[in-house]
Order: C-alpha cells, then structure tokens, then sequence
C-alpha cells in the first residue's frame, strides 16, 4: 500500500540534494520522515548508478538501534541493498575517524576510549589527588558558609555539585582549545576565580588519561576534527563515502559535532551554495540537555536560517486537541525562550493515524499546600486511570531523581506497581549493593552481615518461586548459626539445610538444598580469597553471584571505577566498600541509564511508568502526572529562586559556573568587559529557557490527559524540616488557562 504523506511532509519528501533543516515538533514523525526518505534516496542511488553510502547519526544507541530497524525493514519491502546506509552516534563516528586514521590520531591499540560515566569517575579521582596535598586540604569545602562546613549533608550535597561543575568545565575548556598549559599561563596571572581549583584538578585528570592511555568523548570529538581538517586526503574518504549525512536531533549538537558533520558531508561538485547533502532534523523547544555542556540550539538555529531548503514539521498525532491547545498557549506566553512553532493536529478523513478524541476536557491543574496532598492526589488519578480507563498508559514526572525515588517509595507503601526509567530503580543497582554486602562481610564477618550476604546476594538471586513466609524463615535459621560453622563445616551445614527444607514446598526442596550449598560455597571462596590482591578479590566476587547480562556490564565499570581507585588513592577495603554505598554510587548513575536505556518503548495499557522529565523525552502515555512545577525547578524571572543559587555557598560565590564561563572568557579574550553580575545573568536567562522547554516536553508526552501539580511544602530529610516552594508562574499561567477553558465549556454544555 502506498504511504500517505501529510501536507506538511510532502514537501520534503521531494528533497534530492543540498542542505536542509527541519524543525519537528514533538510526535511530528520524525523518524518516518527520516527512515523513508532515507530509502527513497537509496532507491534513486541505485536507478541512477550512483556510488556512496547514505549515513544516519543520532544521539543515543536507542535510536540508532531503531533507526536501523526501520529503514533495513523498508529496504526488505522494496528489495533494496540492507547494506547500502549506516547508522551510528556521532561519538561512534568520531572513533570510527581516529581508529581509520591510528597513526595520525597517534593512538595505538593499547589506548582507551572512555564514556563519559567512565570520565565521572576519573573527575573523582581527580579531586581526591587534589585533597590529598596539605596545602589543598579545606579548599573545597571553603566555599560553603562558615557554619555549614561542620555539616556532613551539606559536604556531601556540595562535594556532588561542584563535582559536576568540574566535569563540565573541563569540557567546555576542550571544546574552547584550553590546554593545561594554557590555562596554567592564566592560572599564573593571578586573575583567575574557581578555575585556581578546577585548573589543578584538569591536570590531575589529564595526567590521568595520558598515563593510562585513556580518551575521553570530548578527546575524540576534537581529535577526530583536527584529523579531518588538517588531512584533506582522509575528509576526502569520508565525503565519497557517504553520498548524503542525515542528523537527528540537533537540538542537542555541540559546535564541534556540527564541524565534523559539515566537513563528511562536503560535496565538491554540488551546484548548490551550500556544497553539502545534509539533511539536519531537530525541534529547538525541546533541547533541554544543559546550558553548561557546549550543546547549544543555536547552531541548529543557524543552520536552518541559512540551509538551501527549510521546512516545519508542525503537525502532529500524538495529543489531543486540548493538550495541542495547552502546549501551544505555553509557546506563546513565553516567546522569549520558545521557538514560535505551533503543534497543528493532523488532517481529518485521510489514511494516516488521527488525533486522539476524548469525551470530555481531561486536564487538570492544581497547587497543593503539602507534599502528602501531591502524592495522595498522584495515587487517587493513577486508581481513577486504571479503573475508569484500564487501556491507559499511565506516566508520572518529576525534576530529579530524588523526586522519581520519593515517589516509588511512596507507590510501594500502597502496593502500586510501577516502572522506572533511569538509573534508580533498586533492581538496577542491585549488584553494587550485593558487591557492599560481600565487602562489608569480610571487614566485619558478624552474624548480621553474613545474613544479609546470603540472603541478598545469593538467595534473592535463585530462580525459585520463594513466598515471603519462607524467605523469612530462611533468614531467621540464619540468624540463629554462626557463620563460621555453616561456612566451613560441611556436616553442619547439612543438617542445617535437612531442617530448613522441611518449611519449603516439595517442589523447591531439591533444588534450595543445590543453590544454597553453592552458594555457602561461594562465599566460603570470597572468604578465603587474598585480601592483599584486592582487584582479584573484587573481580572473584562478581564471579560467584548469578549476574544477568546487563549486570556483567556494569561490572565493568565497577571494576573500572575500584581499579582507580586502588591506583591513585591506595584505597584499603573500607574506602572501596564506601564508595558502593547508596550515598556515594549516584557516579554508577550514568552507566545504569545506558545500559537499562529503554529507548522509545511504548508503555502497556494500564502500566505506570515513572520518569525524570529530561528521561522521559522520546516517551510518550496516555495519561501524563507532573509534579513539583514550583519557581526553584521552573523559575520565569530573574527574581526567582534558582537551583543554581546555592544559598548554602558563600555571598559571594552563590553562582559557580557563572564564574567558570567569566574565566573560560577571560583566557579567550572574549570578556569585552562583562561584569560578575551580567555573567551571573545569562546563567540563569539559559536556566529559565531550559526550564521552560523542559516542561514543554513533559506536557507534549501526554496522548489525552494531563494533570500538572505542584505542592508547596516539600519535607526534605537531609534537612529535617519542610521547605517552601512557591508555584511557577508558568503553573499558574497553565492553570488559569486551563479553567478558563473549562467554564467555556461548560458554558457551552449549558
């Protein structure tokens, strides 16, 4: 059957060379746009004889992996060469230019490519050699309010923070071309503000990478631009090879990633001005990936201003009506930070999906005096959902990830099932808490402890239908033994194990009695594992629990993280069981994201699934919950309070990357005589635009409802008292949108 492209589709589905922008906005299609004009193109390639490749780069594995899928499965229809596209991340391209080119790139194949997880890591180390000097001691930490620095809390919170600010200050300084040596010839000026510590920690980090043999993303990036433009015979490779370069979402794109893309994608004989057959796909309202990672939309911005053909893609049939409505009336109230782009629904009567229709006005606002009021209202219209609608998928947003964890906890006390996306659900940490256990075991071998091991580690692992009367039972004859005896006296353990599976089921007996000998087994060789050979130790560990495949690849980077640990801190048992504990492993976080990444899988009808609103991006439900719409999260002004005024820093250091852009520009010459203040500004200008498209994506993810929430008292425990949060004035502009518009209907109805 013939596809039935809709009008605001048409027109680039004619494209057949040059440079083109299109601007998508959420659920426009922008993957069927891409995926079949990517196989109408090959199809012209091989009517018309024409040599090359045609090249797919996206951002994330996910989507490579769909984009492959899709377009091998048009190729299959049409009898096309499967073979005649790639499709990768543009960090997969990088590398794929460095390791073409090993002896220009002077690598060799001892030398590592690292993640950015991997990277986070290394920062850490970093900052930990920088501590460790006498005369560094309390430097950090100096920054805080003088009666704050005594308060291990507000450490910890500040330690993560300025942790993060390091990692992309070292990124924004590569893409800037500041060397070590350049910023140590400003360090020695005596000008600089945060960067006297940030500078030290870069050459901590790069004597890191350049001892170990490591590369980071943002290496690769930049090394991977210079092969091509100082070697015009390799960029000419690449520019025969792929015959046309396809980009999607370049909202997110960094100036470098467009430089490497405009040079692969350079034609010498194109009559067109631009010379490139590129084709760039983005939506600039939805880029929310950080004003402080080098990502800008504005280059995708510049490129479409200036591309030979630029189109909107502005309808879309994923929402609503009214929720079109809604997404819009935000776009036009804050036109300072929205690109004026309005979601149009879909042709009636025509053969491609409609509009969902409801039967009445199903969305809702509310500001809420208490955190309990919040969740109790989430719990009550997740029941109404799944009682009045079963066929909906429900989603639930927040901020942050302490807000998603608070939330699952909360739904666990009510025995509502729900999935997670991101790095937080306990399954996916699992095996770094099972690794604690078997530490902590051995640095104190109590019965506790031993308890903990074997029931967490080893039987939460056995594939047997255990109830939790029997599992309790289990660790209460556990809690009664000593571990040594059960460990090494093989009798003992015998009649231990005749007596417990008399409690099981006759159908589990056998097999309980096998796993639970193995596994006594198995922690009998941990503890006769050599202590002195700790790396030995650790990997011996990962060896004797039943891992799944996503958890052998996390080991990797446990291993990795521990392994530097033992190198550049000489850390003894005690700092490796610590830095797996819960308040530290959030540096896991990033690896846990992309190895349980979800992609683009639609939710069941009647699941609830809860998200980060920047995770949620690509998601899209039935039914959409977003809480904690207040000024800190979504400020609008100036005024307002931001995340990034850290009011338990100093006065006069309330904004550390404020400070960090002021040095980057100081070294480049590109002050032109800014102040603190105006620097400070632009800060949180970026923040408020970034918010804004922020909950612009977690109102566009909603198919036909939308409930927008925030509640005025938050409890936070670090703190033991509540915090006030006053609502968004993007919240209440929302809510009085959305009663306006239901009295006229009821006018109406009336």
């Amino acid at each position: 059957m013939d596809i039935v492209f809709r009008k605001d589709q048409k027109e680039i589905m004619k494209y057949r060379s040059g440079s083109m922008g299109i601007q998508a906005v959420p659920g426009a299609g922008k993957t069927f746009i891409i995926t079949n004009l990517v196989a109408k193109l090959l199809k012209k390639m091989k009517d018309g004889d024409q040599d090359g490749k045609i090249l797919v780069l996206t951002y994330m594995n996910s989507a490579a992996n769909n984009f492959k899928s899709r377009i091998r499965a048009i190729l299959g229809d049409e009898g096309l060469d499967k073979g005649a596209f790639e499709v990768m991340t543009i960090h997969s391209l990088a590398m794929k230019i460095i390791r073409d080119n090993t002896d220009i790139a002077m690598i060799n194949e001892e030398s590592q490519i690292i993640d950015d997880y991997k990277k986070g890591l290394l920062i850490q180390m970093a900052i930990d050699e920088y501590e460790s000097l006498p005369s560094n001691e309390g430097r950090i930490r100096s920054f805080l309010k003088k009666d704050l620095r005594g308060d291990q809390d507000q450490v910890d919170k500040w330690y993560r923070e300025f942790t993060n600010i390091v990692l992309n200050a070292i990124k924004l300084m590569k893409y800037a071309d500041i060397s070590v040596d350049r910023l140590d010839a400003y360090l020695d000026k005596g000008q600089a503000t945060i960067m006297k510590i940030i500078g030290p920690i870069y050459k901590n980090y790069q004597t890191i990478l350049d001892q170990e043999g490591y590369f980071d993303y943002d290496d690769i990036l930049i090394r991977a631009y210079r092969i091509l433009v100082e070697n015009e015979s390799v960029a000419e490779k690449y520019q025969a090879r792929y015959a046309y370069v396809f980009e999607d979402e370049c909202q997110d794109s960094n100036e470098i990633q467009g430089k490497i893309i405009d040079i692969i994608s350079y034609k010498k004989s194109s009559r067109k001005k631009s010379k490139r057959n590129l084709v760039r796909v983005g939506d600039v309202n939805q880029s929310i990936t950080g004003t402080f990672t080098g990502s800008d939309p504005k280059y995708f911005k510049d490129f479409c201003s200036k591309a030979d053909y630029s189109y909107e893609m502005n309808m879309a049939a994923r929402s609503s009506r009214d929720i079109l409505d809604l997404a819009n009336y935000l776009v036009d109230k804050a036109r300072d930070h929205l690109e004026d782009i309005h979601i149009e629904p879909v042709e009636e009567g025509q053969a491609y999906k409609s509009n969902p229709k409801t039967n009445k006005y199903m969305l809702a606002a509310r500001s809420l005096k208490s955190q309990e009021e919040e969740r109790d209202l989430v719990a009550k219209t997740i029941g109404y959902y799944q009682k009045t609608f079963p066929s909906y998928s429900i989603g639930v947003l927040s901020f942050s990830n302490y807000d998603t964890d608070d939330m699952g906890d909360f739904l666990d006390a009510r025995d509502i099932k729900y999935d997670k996306l991101g790095a937080d659900s306990k399954l996916r940490k699992k095996l770094i808490g099972d690794l604690k256990l078997a530490l902590d075991f051995l640095l104190d071998p109590s019965v506790e402890n031993f308890v903990d091991l074997a029931m967490d580690a080893f039987v939460a692992r056995f594939d047997l239908d255990l109830n939790q009367e029997e599992v309790d039972y289990i660790a209460g004859r556990l809690a009664k033994e000593e571990p040594e005896a059960l460990i090494y006296d093989g009798a003992y353990l015998d009649k231990w194990l005749s007596r417990v599976r008399l409690r099981l089921d006759d159908s589990i007996r056998l097999t309980f009695t096998k796993l639970m000998s193995q596994s006594i087994e198995a922690i009998k060789s941990i503890c006769d594992h050599n202590q002195a050979d700790k790396m030995g130790l650790i990997n011996h560990i990962l060896s004797r629990l039943s891992l799944t495949n996503s958890e052998v690849l996390l080991s990797k980077y446990i291993v990795f993280y521990l392994s530097n640990l033992l190198v550049y801190e000489g850390a003894d048992l005690d700092r490796l069981a610590l830095s797996l504990d819960k308040r530290y492993s959030r540096v896991f976080d990033g690896a846990i994201e992309s190895i349980y990444d979800m992609g683009e899988t639609a939710p069941l009808g009647g699941s609830v699934t809860l998200a980060t609103i920047h995770k949620s991006k690509g998601m899209e439900w039935d039914a959409v919950i977003i809480t904690g719409i207040n000024k800190s999260d979504f400020p609008s002004s100036l005024d307002d309070y931001f995340r990034v005024d850290r009011k338990y820093l100093r006065s006069d250091f309330k904004y550390p990357e404020a400070f960090v852009n002021m040095d980057i520009d100081n070294i480049l010459g590109g002050n032109q005589g800014k102040t603190r203040a105006s620097y400070e500004d632009d800060l949180k200008l970026g923040l408020i635009g970034e918010r804004v498209r922020l909950l612009y994506v977690g109102i566009t993810r909603a198919k036909s409802s939308l409930l927008l929430l925030n509640s005025k008292n938050k409890f936070i425990e670090s703190l033991n008292r509540n915090m006030f949060r006053k609502d968004s004035s993007y919240l209440e502009l929302l809510t009085s949108y959305i009663e306006e518009r239901k009295n006229q209907l009821n006018g109406i109805e009336k």
